[in-house]
């Protein structure tokens, strides 16, 4: 199940909301949202839910051993290599194989990996939340429940936001529930919903008819110019889903972590990665780049350019067991670490161009996400940098007015607008509040309408 579908936003959420604010006591509450998490995980993936209850469990009874227990080092150890072994059987081991028969080898089964299960997300969860309880930076959750609960609820199961539990921890046990937060939690949803159909949806049908069809031949122009769009097409996709996520929140009265910033204004790619999936990039940095760079702190920058390339490798394969992925991730690793040892110092220096440096390699790299394998990526790569070849495809054989008009709204949005004072209180502000929110109303209607009448509606984090 997905937000952006007509059965979650006209059944499962009514049905789940009605039931949640009827029942009295949090502890109710919970458990309903324990269920219907449930519900809503095994709509989408069946059996598979079975999975995700074991890691919650797990997730608990090491950290038991961890804190009640003189072997905390071991059990912390043990915990990392079963949920890493979890992630790895259900999503990497099928590329294992096929690189090992790659080479030669035989006789080995196949494996189809769980892509779309979100493996990745709550293997991640779990992982953190035992980091913590052996650093002791929280208390030891007695009741397993509330774990069971952090894992699997709903509004950040899929695609995150990535939350640690003890960003979780108190809202678990004791949350506000009021109509000021609903009904922001209802406008962020909206706003998600209209991000994700109106402008991510459009979009990716332009992309898909470019970049899918080996069969074309397209101008240099147009291989940019898809790269724009699928930029644009990827964070509102992501940024819809959290915005949802988020509202869902709301909603049940908890505050989930922001998950972008303009990521498009970055001045460098360290700059892009503190707004780009902030809840992972903080996971990957707190659990992975800062232990290596202090057991590398000796060897100064190249200890850290060292944690720097080893995290985004990690990085790059979270996304996907791909020589794509992989690939992405160290060449986001390369640029970090030159901007480590020399080229942020400029960037800092050259504002203009520090701008147009980060979207190019924001628009390089990103032809890795959208293409199928590497010899795709590097053929896609080459009509980038090639002149046109005869016969070449221009624009007007893909895209439309609706798509410019599409595309340009959602390149105003990447930027971030500040009206001034005068326009945000008094009259002026409740008149435009009023407006925003029939807008939203407005934008509201349109997506369902499109949900309605197209099937083309995938989550691009989904696989992740």
């Amino acid at each position: 199940m997905v937000y952006s579908s007509i059965v979650f936003i006209f059944y499962f959420l009514p049905v789940f909301l009605a039931g949640y604010y009827l029942l009295p006591k949090l502890w109710a509450k919970n458990i309903l949202l324990f269920v219907f998490s449930l519900a809503f995980y095994f709509y989408g993936a069946g059996n598979l839910v079975v999975l995700l209850l074991t890691i919650g469990f797990l997730a608990w009874f090491f950290s038991f051993l961890i804190a009640k227990t003189n072997f905390k080092r071991g059990f912390l150890i043990l915990a990392i290599l079963v949920f890493l072994g979890i992630l790895i059987y259900n999503k990497y081991l099928g590329f294992i194989i096929d690189n090992l028969l790659y080479t030669g080898l035989f006789n080995l089964p196949k494996i189809h990996i769980l892509a779309s299960l979100g493996v990745s997300f709550f293997t991640f969860q779990a992982i953190s939340y035992n980091i913590d309880v052996y650093r002791k930076n929280k208390r030891f959750e007695k009741n397993p429940a509330y774990i069971m609960l952090y894992i699997t609820m709903f509004p950040q199961l899929i695609s995150g936001p990535l939350v640690q539990y003890q960003q979780l921890q108190t809202q678990l046990k004791n949350r506000t529930f009021n109509l000021t937060l609903f009904s922001e939690g209802v406008r962020r949803f909206m706003m998600g919903l209209g991000k994700k159909v109106l402008i991510a949806n459009q979009l990716g049908y332009l992309v898909a008819q470019v970049v899918d069809n080996n069969m074309i031949v397209i101008s240099p122009l147009v291989a940019w110019v898809t790269m724009v769009v699928f930029t644009v097409q990827i964070y509102f996709d992501f940024s819809g889903y959290t915005d949802m996520a988020i509202g869902v929140g709301k909603m049940l009265g908890f505050n989930l972590p922001e998950n972008f910033n303009y990521p498009y204004i970055s001045k460098s790619i360290t700059e892009f990665w503190q707004r780009w999936h902030m809840s992972f990039a903080a996971w990957i940095r707190e659990y992975i780049f800062t232990p290596l760079a202090l057991q590398m702190r000796y060897w100064g920058k190249v200890g850290i350019v060292i944690a720097l390339m080893i995290t985004f490798t990690v990085c790059g394969m979270w996304h996907g067991p791909t020589w794509n992925f992989l690939l992405w991730g160290l060449v986001q690793g390369i640029f970090l670490s030159l901007e480590e040892l020399f080229l942020l110092k400029f960037l800092k220096k050259l504002k203009g161009f520090s701008v147009i440096y980060t979207l190019f390699i924001i628009l390089t790299c990103v032809v890795f996400f959208r293409t199928e394998n590497v010899n795709h990526a590097f053929s896609y790569l080459s009509v980038m940098f090639s002149p046109a070849k005869a016969g070449a495809l221009g624009l007007d054989a893909f895209f439309t007015v609706e798509h410019a008009v599409i595309l340009f709204i959602g390149i105003f949005l990447c930027i971030p607008i500040n009206l001034p004072a005068r326009f945000t209180a008094g009259k002026t502000g409740t008149t435009l509040r009023i407006i925003g929110t029939v807008l939203l109303v407005i934008v509201f209607l349109l997506a369902v309408m499109r949900l309605v009448t197209e099937t083309y509606n995938p989550f691009i984090y989904f696989k992740f």
